[in-house]
Order: structure tokens, then sequence, then C-alpha cells
């Protein structure tokens, strides 16, 4: 199966972490540290093609401000080994040291004396990034406030009650075994410094896709009426919460069934049964006349907001990549490539 997901979410609360739901699942956890630039996503990947190239399953989970970037894996076998980024603005300690988790210091291959030498462009680039991205939440919690108030204009003209029946049919007619699910947040989508990004992984491993069609965001209220209704069954449910606002869910994945919950494009229409959720059916669509224009227009300002936010992280781009240009020429990358087939040895996958 492809599994490539982001565990974290620039969003209208700021920096959104799903890291402890996410790699809390791991047996051994190696949590790297090191600047921008020195290779901890490069140390990931080729640990995660030796563990491949062994049979085994692997997890990726991608920056969600530079989907180039690996944030994380998880590798699956007898046991299930991490490998993460535990600096900031994911910062992860350890708190079971040696018994579970293990620091990886790739610090250990630079040259501080470079880096000491460049201390003043280094504050001054990190100043400049980090203003950047404060810009970026200022607009990401206006997209929160205006989600907020499309939300309250609808809530009078959707049907909760209806929707949430239709919701829990829909899980009924799955006959899935009932028990306690193992939910495990995989989102697909990311507000990134290189623009809105999204992943495809719960259609590229689905044997059947329901498309919901969305109204205004009530398609993605559906999707959480189906998550609630998922609570009682025994399966590992893979959710994608929407990256600007956490309370709204972007798609669900069924794993053991092979069957996604997707919000449907203009070319997405029904699944291979004609099978396909269309949400104005849960709007009174007459009364919703009357604040449509309003509607429209939340919906238009969210829309520059969220443009306003790409443009600021598109800025801090430019600061990240300067600050990685700094690092990678103090770093040592021979004896890190060194160091990397040795971890990878011990790791003995």
């Amino acid at each position: 199966m492809q599994h490539e997901y982001f565990a974290a979410s620039n969003s209208s609360e700021g920096f959104k972490s799903y890291y402890p739901e996410v790699y809390g699942r791991a047996d051994r956890l190696y949590v790297i540290k090191g600047g921008p630039g020195t290779g901890k996503s490069g140390f990931m990947r080729k640990i995660a093609e030796s563990a491949r190239k062994n049979g085994l399953e692997v997890e990726y989970y991608f920056c969600s401000s530079d989907p180039r970037s690996i944030d994380g894996i998880l590798i699956l076998g007898e046991e299930t080994v991490g490998v993460i980024d535990g600096t900031a603005p994911h910062i992860w300690e350890p708190t079971h040291p040696g018994a579970r988790e293990e620091i990886v210091n790739l610090g250990q291959f630079w040259d501080q004396r470079i880096l000491r030498m460049q201390k003043n462009e280094i504050f001054a680039l990190s100043n400049k990034k980090s203003a950047a991205y404060k810009r970026a939440y200022d607009y990401l919690r206006s997209c929160g406030n205006l989600r907020a108030v499309s939300d309250s204009l609808l809530r009078q003209f959707v049907d909760r009650e209806k929707l949430k029946a239709a919701a829990c049919r829909l899980v009924r007619s799955l006959d899935l075994p009932r028990g306690e699910p193992t939910v495990i947040p995989s989102l697909l989508d990311a507000v990134a410094m290189t623009g809105f990004f999204s992943l495809d992984s719960f259609e590229k491993n689905a044997k059947r896709v329901i498309w919901i069609e969305d109204f205004y965001g009530v398609g993605r209220l559906f999707l959480g009426a189906v998550f609630e209704a998922l609570s009682s069954a025994r399966e590992t449910v893979r959710i994608a919460f929407d990256p600007v606002d956490s309370r709204l869910v972007n798609g669900i994945f069924l794993e053991e069934h092979k069957l996604a919950f997707l919000l449907a494009g203009k070319d997405r229409a029904a699944d291979d049964e004609g099978r396909s959720v269309n949400s104005k059916r849960f709007v009174e669509l007459e009364r919703l006349r009357a604040i449509r224009g309003e509607l429209r227009y939340a919906t238009r300002l969210y829309g520059d907001c969220l443009d306003g936010a790409l443009h600021a992280l598109a800025e801090a781009k430019v600061y990240h990549f300067l600050l990685e240009d700094i690092y990678k020429n103090s770093m040592d990358f021979k004896a890190l490539n060194d160091y990397t087939y040795g971890f990878i040895e011990k790791l003995s996958l």
C-alpha cells in the first residue's frame, strides 16, 4: 500500500501536531535533533529505503510546510520502529529514554566554527522566517473565523438529524464487525510553503471509494458524522482532518476493508457501484437563498485569507532555504553518510 501522509498542519490554531497519536504507535522511536539542512530527511529516507528492500512496509509522514521533506517514518515489522524529526516546531522529548526513545544528534557532524561565524545572519534569517510564519498563522486564524461565520450561517438550514441518520445507515450497510476502532490521524492536505498540497494515498489504496459531493462545507459535516458512526466498529480507521480547521474531516479510510470516503472533485460523481452522497440533500435550499449571497462572500474572503497565508509561507520558504544553505555548508556529509549506514545496521531491520 502507499502510505504517504502528513502528521501535522499549518492551521487556524497555529502549528497543529498529531505526533503523539501517530508516533505513539512505535515500539522503538529514534528522535533526530539538528538544524535545517543538516540531512534529517535524507537520513530517514535512506533508512526507509533499506527497510523496504528487506520487504518491510513503511509509512512516510511528510513535512506540512515543505512536502518534499520527510518529518518521520514508521517501519512496520515484528515491532514498529519510528524515526522522527524532533526539532521545532514538532519538538519531541523522550519520556522513556533508552527504554523506548533514543536521541540521534546530527549536530555532531557540523562545524560549529562556521555556524558561529554566521551567527548574526542565522539570527536575522530565523527572525524573518518567524515573522513570515506569524503572518501566515494570522491569516489562517482569519480563515478559521470565516469558517465559523459560514457554519453559523448554514447551521439553521442544515438538517443535522437527517445528516446523522444517513451517515449511520451508510455505516450499517457496510456490515463492519462491532468493537472499538483504532484511529490514526493521516492527513492528506497541507498549507505549505510551496502552495496548497494534496496526497492521494486513500484513493490509491482503496478498492472502493464513496465520494461525498460538498456544498459549502456540508460534505465535511457528513464525513464527521460517518466518523462518529464508526466509533463502534472494530476497524483501523485512518482519518484526514482538514489542515486549516482540525474539527472538520476531509477523508476517511477503512484499512481492513480498503474503503475510502472522500470529498468529490468536479470530475467525481459516484464510485464504481454508483454510490455517492450529495450533501445538498441535507440543506433546506429554498430557505438558504436568503443568505446565499453572504455565504458566498464569506467563502470568497476565506479564499483570500488562504491566499494571504500561502503568500506569507512562500516568503518564509526563502528564508528557510537560505538557512538550509548555511547549515549545509557547515556539515560533514561524508561522515554523516557513514554514520547512517552504521545506524541502519544497528537497527537490524
